[in-house]
């Protein structure tokens, strides 16, 4: 914390950490909570208040308006002061399970390029888009790591923005179909197949592969379906074919057979950072410190086994 951030709060303390973190759910020329609404909140005088929000002013963390009856409002932000001074200083990013060499890759790309950043930054990993997604807008992280294709899914469902692309292939670089004996060559009707409702991009694959055919949807979680096909509980399941290899004697693999699967696949390919809408400043911030060129490198980097990942 430097001087004017010390003296700050010394001064106003929670009344300026209130304020600033309702200006970081703001977008200039959006009007700000009226004084007599903090100094009810923060049990103080308008006083306060008034000198609370010219110092956030005197510090240059915001520019603000007086427009009579009409209220004040926001001119300017400079969101990553708001965030010092409101105690955010560090990220958090949410992605999934880091079980392939290609999200390992990610992940480190991820630190590296907010390491040059110099923000504080923690990554937690959580199995299935929505789960990612739910704990978002729960507030629980400030971005969450999806496939384009889930990132698509969430920004129409609304609460959610897609701030950036880390470009084709960086979250998966193609799906299949597993398949629990050789005498198989693709999903055929009769079939027993294994879906996972919280992975959207699986559960969207496995329902236009299966479209017109006469199959037996079997709820399985994602990081399970391996072993119900090996145990020939499911007959097939959709698969991020990054996680397969030459070692798994008991399962086989065939391409996505359906124009409409492969076309969903190529959307699922490119990892996508996406935000809560009502948080403008990382709609800001995070294009400012994460290079998705950085991300690319690191993670190919380590796909080459030219580096150790790193997360």
């Amino acid at each position: 914390m430097n001087q004017w951030q010390s003296d700050l709060y010394r001064k106003y303390g929670r009344v300026a950490v209130e304020i600033a973190r309702d200006l970081l759910a703001l977008r200039p020329g959006e009007r700000m909570p009226r004084v007599q609404d903090y100094a009810q909140r923060c049990e103080t005088g308008h006083g306060t208040v008034q000198n609370a929000l010219r110092s956030l002013i005197d510090a240059g963390a915001v520019k603000v308006e007086a427009r009579g009856h009409m209220g004040t409002f926001l001119v300017e932000a400079d969101y990553r002061k708001l965030r010092e001074i409101a105690g955010l200083s560090s990220l958090l990013g949410l992605m999934p399970l880091p079980y392939t060499r290609r999200y390992e890759g990610l992940a480190s790309g991820l630190y590296e390029a907010v390491r040059q950043g110099d923000i504080p930054f923690s990554i937690g990993y959580m199995r299935g888009a929505r789960s990612r997604i739910a704990a978002l807008r729960r507030g629980q992280a400030d971005f969450a790591v999806l496939s384009r294709l889930a990132a698509d899914l969430a920004v129409a469902e609304g609460g959610v923005v897609a701030v950036m692309g880390l470009g084709p292939y960086t979250f998966v670089s193609r799906h299949g179909i597993l398949l629990a004996g050789p005498q198989f060559a693709g999903i055929t009707d009769g079939m027993r197949v294994g879906v996972d409702p919280q992975t959207l991009d699986q559960a969207w694959l496995t329902e236009e592969e299966c479209r017109g055919k006469q199959v037996e949807l079997v709820e399985v979680p994602y990081s399970h379906l391996l072993e119900r096909l090996r145990e020939h509980e499911i007959d097939a399941a959709i698969w991020n074919l990054d996680e397969f290899s030459a070692g798994m004697m008991e399962v086989h693999s065939a391409p996505l057979q359906s124009p409409a699967a492969i076309q969903v696949a190529e959307r699922s390919s490119e990892a996508v950072l996406v935000i809560d809408a009502h948080r403008p400043d990382l709609e800001r911030l995070l294009p400012e410190i994460i290079d998705p060129a950085v991300v690319r490198r690191i993670q190919n980097e380590v796909l080459e086994g030219r580096r150790i990942p790193s997360y």
